[in-house]
């Protein structure tokens, strides 16, 4: 009996040894690190935690003169980079060192297969035939597209003002969202109100499928989910991708049809030979420039016209300018007068700023790397808060105040060029920013031309994001009072 009891602690204790051993990875490489669960890492902070708050926890704590934190989700090592010239290194000059994400990849898997998850071998030639579909030359091919959506938009403003002058903008914006992407990606129009479209949406961005831990745990232990077989989404959610990317195409090459949309854009470089893909992969990439662009957008424009409610003063500004180059061209919208409206620029990228759409980039060391001494080896894995670089107040003065004039180009110039990752930064930056930006854009255009927007307190206080999501996800009602001009 004795000899089982001191058997069984032999091996508790060698467990044990075993863990530290491997928890103290960043110490025996004489970086700084987190203190570490021997079960968890320090993944079980996200208890309690969203992963935003945990990472400013670790920016504040680190920062200055720290330039790398030590982390452990679950059992891997991870490196938290704190400083703006590493960032500046790991996405541009040794970005060749780190071309791959930590993002689950299943080959059986098809929705898995797009530009943000393969690694950086698949990554470089994928990215060169889908670049020139985002192009400012092919925004401006698809602007009268995403106008019509607009001006739509409005009208649905209009008529639920008939009824109440209390609006969800959240809600409303990501109809908008869908639609713009429906009709401009898809060539469609989706109808952001049908049964089945609504429950797509759900599927994709439901609880799970955005949970920070779930998500963690699949990046962390690939071989055993791939050996699982395990997919993402819903066989349901594949089968519509496929069915639309399918239909749209076959129908448009067998009739001749042309729209100023997304997938007219894939016909042309198919018919050109510059994009031989298969219609399950095109209907991966479709599947991702939906997911990326519609939460993300429709967040950020519920957070621009919530900031605006609340400070009158920059909404009028911003309307202001908004007529005033409006009556240039004539008061007609057009892509140019877009362009031109640099206060709404500064106005979007304050509110990038203030509500980072994705808090945290992520890469992967695909070979062995050493910056300012510190060697990464390969396979390590990177993380860079954005969000907290957003808020640090060195960077920005009183971080938690919403102040365009930061965007101004004589305040850009003097910051530091990573102290904005809203997009990401170097060559695996958003590909999609520039369509992003200009749905928002146009959006908001075509409502502070004709409303007004005003905070009530008492109907939505703040703005609440969800605490599991991986992106920044707006959970409640946000209620605003809405006028006619």
């Amino acid at each position: 009996m004795h000899f089982w009891l001191i058997a069984l602690a032999t091996c508790v204790a060698l467990i044990i040894s075993l863990l530290k051993h491997h928890f103290s990875y960043w110490q025996r490489k004489g970086i700084q690190q987190m203190s570490p669960n021997l079960l968890w890492g320090n993944v079980q902070h996200l208890k309690s935690l969203n992963h935003r708050e945990f990472l400013q926890d670790v920016y504040d704590q680190f920062h200055a003169p720290t330039k790398v934190v030590g982390a452990y989700v679950y059992g891997k090592p991870v490196a938290v980079i704190l400083d703006l010239d590493m960032v500046k290194s790991v996405l541009i000059k040794d970005f060749n060192k780190f071309t791959s994400r930590m993002a689950y990849r299943n080959d059986k898997d098809i929705l898995s297969q797009h530009l943000f998850n393969i690694e950086g071998t698949l990554w470089r030639p994928l990215r060169q035939k889908f670049s020139p579909t985002f192009t400012s030359g092919k925004m401006k091919y698809m602007f009268a597209t995403i106008k019509a959506v607009a001006d739509e938009f409005a009208e649905t403003f209009r008529r639920q003002l008939e009824m109440t002058n209390l609006l969800d903008i959240c809600d409303l914006n990501s109809r908008f969202t869908i639609d713009v992407i429906g009709s401009s990606i898809f060539g469609f129009e989706c109808n952001s109100l049908s049964a089945e479209f609504r429950q797509i949406t759900r599927m994709i961005f439901g609880r799970k499928n955005f949970n920070i831990r779930w998500q963690l745990f699949k990046h962390t232990y690939v071989r055993f989910m791939k050996f699982l077989g395990h997919k993402r989404y819903p066989q349901r959610v594949e089968d519509f991708f496929r069915r639309v990317v399918r239909e749209g195409i076959v129908e448009r090459e067998k009739h001749n049809i042309v729209r100023n949309d997304f997938v007219n854009l894939v016909l042309q470089l198919r018919k050109s030979g510059d994009m031989n893909l298969s219609f399950d992969q095109i209907a991966a990439q479709f599947f991702v420039f939906f997911s990326a662009g519609y939460e993300t957008s429709a967040t950020t424009m519920t957070c621009v016209l919530f900031e605006l409610a609340r400070h009158k003063e920059i909404q009028n500004k911003l309307r202001q300018e908004i007529q005033e180059i409006l009556e240039k061209h004539d008061n007609n919208l057009t892509y140019e007068a877009v362009m031109e409206m640099k206060f709404l620029e500064a106005v979007l990228k304050e509110t990038l700023r203030l509500y980072t759409p994705v808090p945290f980039l992520q890469r992967v060391a695909t070979e062995q790397a050493t910056l300012d001494n510190i060697t990464f080896e390969k396979g390590t894995e990177v993380y860079i808060p954005s969000w907290a670089i957003h808020h640090d107040p060195n960077i920005y003065h009183n971080p938690n105040e919403f102040c365009p004039e930061r965007f101004t180009a004589l305040h850009e110039d003097q910051r530091h060029p990573q102290s904005f990752l809203a997009f990401g930064d170097g060559p695996r930056n958003c590909i999609g920013l520039r369509f992003g930006s200009l749905q928002s854009k146009v959006g908001l255009i075509s409502l502070l031309s004709k409303f007004k927007f005003s905070h009530v307190p008492e109907t939505c206080k703040e703005i609440v994001f969800s605490k599991h999501s991986i992106i920044l996800t707006v959970s409640n009602e946000v209620m605003l009072k809405v006028e006619k001009l």
